[in-house]
Formats: C-alpha cells, structure tokens, sequence
C-alpha cells in the first residue's frame, strides 16, 4: 500500500488507561488511504523517516512544541442546545421553571423549522472541529426533517464524525412538542433507513450513524421504548439514552415504572447493550451497574454538568476497574463547553471530589462519607480513597480510547495503533496562558495544553487522514 503522507515528532496516544505512549523518544506514524499504515519510534522512526523522504513521501514533521493527539470523542452532546449553552444552568433539571421546560424544550422545538436547524447544525459542527473533536454522539430534536439535515451537513462538512440520534418522546412534553407514539417509531425508522442509505464505504466507523435516542425514561411511554428496542435489534443501531441522572429524575422514574430502576427498564426493552451510551449514571441504584457490566453497555461522564444537575459526582476509576466502560461527554448545554479539554479538567475536578472529608468535629459538618461509599462497599479500594483519583493523562485517555471503545470501536478509533483510521489532532502549545513559559519536558508540555489549553492551540484537525480544520 502506497503511503500517503507521514508524521514525525511526539505523537502521543494512551492505549489503555494509565499508559501514555510517544512522550519519551519521537514517533513515525504513516497514513495511507485514511488509515495508519505504520508506527515506529525512536532510532527506528528516524531511519523510516529519512527513507520515506528519499521516496518521496511528505513527512510532516511537528515543531517544538507540538503533539500529535487522536481525535477527541465526545460521548453526550445536544445541538439544538448550543443555542443557549452557558444558561439555565442555575436552575433545578425537571422543575415545570427549571432547565427542560424554560430552555431545552423551547429551543429543540424551533429545530422544527429546517432552514433554522440547517444554520445551527453548521455552526455546531464547525465549533466542534475548532475544538478537536472529531467524533460526536449527538442528540437532535424531535423532528426527521431536521434530524435528516443534521446528516447532510455533516456529511457536507466530512467531519466530525456524527453519530445522529433523532430524538424521541411520546409523554411530559409540551403539548407544543411531544410525538404520537407510533408517529415516533414511523419517524425513527424512516431516519435510521436515511442515515444508513448516506453512508459511503463498506467499513465502519461511517462518517455518519444512526443512534436510537429514547430521550430518558420519563417521556417515554413502555409502547415507545418496545417499538425503540426492536429498531435497534432491526438495524443493529447504537442506542443513547440519561440513565439515573438527577435526584428527581430517578425520583419521577420510580413512579412510572415501580420496582424497576433505570437500567431494569432499558434491559427489559433491549435498550441497554453494546454499543449503548447512558448518560451520566450518578445516580446508579444497586445493581445497576452491574447491568451496565453484563450488557456491555457504556456510561457517558458528562463531569462538568453533573456538578450542576446530578448532586454527585461518578467514581470513574471504580466502574473502569469493575469492567464498566466510560466515555467522556460535553453535554451542551447541561454543560456550559463544547471543548473536550474542559470536559477533561472536568473530570479529573470531579473525581477529586470522592475524597472530600470533614474532619471529626470542623465547624463546617459532621464527618460522613464520600458519594460514592454505598456503590463502593465490595470495591477492592474505600470510597473517597486515593484510588477514586482521576490523572489528567487518564482523562485523556476517556476523551480518546476510552469513548472509542465504549462505541466498540476500539480497534479503529482513539489511539495510533496500525489499523487504525487517522482521526487527530495537532496541537500547539506556543499560544495562550503557556505561550512565555515553555515546558521543561514532553510530558509537561501535553500537560499544560490539557489543562491550560483552549480551541487556540488546536492548530489542525484530521478526519480519516482528511485534513478538515487548520488555523
């Protein structure tokens, strides 16, 4: 297979959780046809590199200050909601005042109007490639119309990749927006056919996908989620859903469907499997999780949302060691940043919250404990330990690897391996807050882009070897 072009210098992956590999030594990656082709490092990489030139191959060689970085995943995210991104945040979730009714629902329902959804959808996408992702799991609206169009530009785009749910509801929606149930199914099936008829190749992972999106237990009827369950199995779809989210979400829940949790309900309707995407999950109820697990489906940590709407925080280590799997979402606009790497800070904020203690006897509150103790009683490590602990460089890995294998594409997404598609980014670290004061090692440097870094260092986007945003 003849290379197409190739790039020398740190190009940085995390295979699995807790390794980072490409920060030590300079690497070669090699793309042809989309696809890395050929990985070397070190003494070997430098030979490769000199014979690729002499062959006439361009290498691209990163400068000083510069790493290479597959694509980031975001696995929650809702376009019509970039509309009012950074408010309603203050308000409770499920209030008749509160976040859906005065913000979500409102905004979606103008997605009904396709000529408005066309202009949104644009504007969305090209923020996400400005951020480095390049691939989302995306919430529309109700509509087919629009939910078609958010294909279309994607496509138009060729990037990021978009994985498209048309939302569906059938319940405690306003009159104004809510689906007649078999309407709803009708729609669905007819968007799945659509997306799928859009795709090109004969390989996964498409540029686009169709997901099955039941919006949450609440507004789905037991009529709904059957007929949802069905398509799923039908086309072999990948679902998304909020599992055990909020305090009164679970609350409401129980009293739809009594004796069941949130995750009995999606297992009994063939919503909870591989590939799935639960959102959130902080509020997992006993035996949830272990649902999750056997299913094979995935929780979608949305961190910075979370602190605003589901009083808890998601202890990540825990759920990745019982076998969980765990991506990293946004949640426009639960979450105010469309930006992977706030996602990424995020997280690793959230998890240093499992270890908040009082002291006996501090003027502040009694001493109790952490959030998660009761889900961490058989844990091999207590609640609020150091084991709860979240690195910056293991946020990395779920804003890569770790969302691409919760799609069950970890063999072709989220890292370097050969093999894989040549989704990345090249980031810049001579910009903004880091720009006068370099960093001593490679590390550091992937370090402060992580935690310093906004869409200013993302200096060029690639998706499927495609070059699709560069400053």
């Amino acid at each position: 297979m003849a290379a197409g072009f190739a790039f020398f210098g740190t190009c940085v992956d995390t295979p699995r959780l807790g390794e980072v590999r490409g920060l030590e030594a300079p690497s070669l990656l090699v793309v042809s046809d989309g696809r890395i082709s050929q990985r070397c490092m070190g003494a070997e990489a430098l030979e490769r590199r000199r014979q690729l030139e002499q062959e006439g191959v361009e290498v691209r060689v990163l400068e000083q200050g510069e790493v290479l970085l597959p694509g980031f995943i975001d696995g929650h995210i809702h376009f019509p909601q970039f509309c009012f991104a950074g408010c309603g945040i203050d308000m409770p979730l499920m209030h008749p005042e509160g976040f859906l009714a005065k913000y979500a629902f409102p905004t979606e329902e103008s997605m009904g109007e396709v000529e408005r959804a066309k202009v949104v959808y644009r504007a969305a996408l090209e923020v996400l490639l400005h951020c480095g992702t390049t691939t989302a799991v995306i919430y529309g609206s109700l509509h087919l119309g629009a939910s078609k169009v958010l294909v279309d530009v994607a496509l138009e785009r060729k990037g990021p990749r978009a994985f498209v749910g048309k939302v569906c509801a059938d319940r405690y929606c306003p009159d104004t927006y809510v689906e007649e149930t078999e309407q709803s199914l009708q729609d669905t099936e007819d968007f799945i056919q659509y997306t799928q008829s859009r795709r090109t190749g004969s390989e996964a992972p498409f540029l686009v996908q169709p997901v099955v999106t039941p919006r949450f237990l609440p507004t789905c009827t037991p009529k709904l989620l059957q007929g949802l369950g069905r398509l799923a199995d039908k086309y072999g779809c990948i679902i998304q859903s909020h599992l055990s989210e909020s305090i009164d979400e679970v609350e409401f829940s129980a009293t739809l469907f009594p004796g069941q949790t949130d995750a009995e309900v999606f297992h009994q309707f063939g919503l909870l499997k591989s590939p799935s995407m639960m959102g959130h999950s902080v509020q997992l109820m006993q035996g949830e999780e272990e649902l999750l697990r056997q299913n094979g489906a995935a929780i979608a940590h949305c961190p910075l949302s979370n602190f605003f709407f589901a009083s808890g925080a998601l202890p990540v280590k825990q759920l990745l060691k019982r076998g969980v799997k765990v991506a990293l979402g946004t949640d426009i606009a639960g979450g105010y940043s469309p930006s992977m790497l706030t996602a990424m800070r995020s997280a690793v904020m959230a998890a240093k919250t499992l270890q908040f203690r009082h002291v006996k006897g501090c003027a502040f509150g009694t001493e109790s404990e952490a959030p998660s103790a009761k889900r961490a009683k058989n844990a091999e490590a207590p609640a609020g330990s150091s084991e709860d602990e979240l690195s910056h460089f293991e946020a990395l890995y779920l804003a890569t690897k770790g969302g691409a294998e919760a799609l069950d594409l970890g063999h072709l997404l989220g890292s370097f391996e050969v093999g894989c598609r040549f989704d990345a980014l090249r980031l810049r670290s001579q910009v903004g807050p880091m720009a006068s004061f370099p960093a001593s090692s490679q590390a550091d440097m992937l370090l402060k882009i992580i935690t310093l870094g906004d869409d200013r260092n993302v200096k060029q986007v690639f998706v499927d070897g495609e070059l699709v945003h560069s400053l």
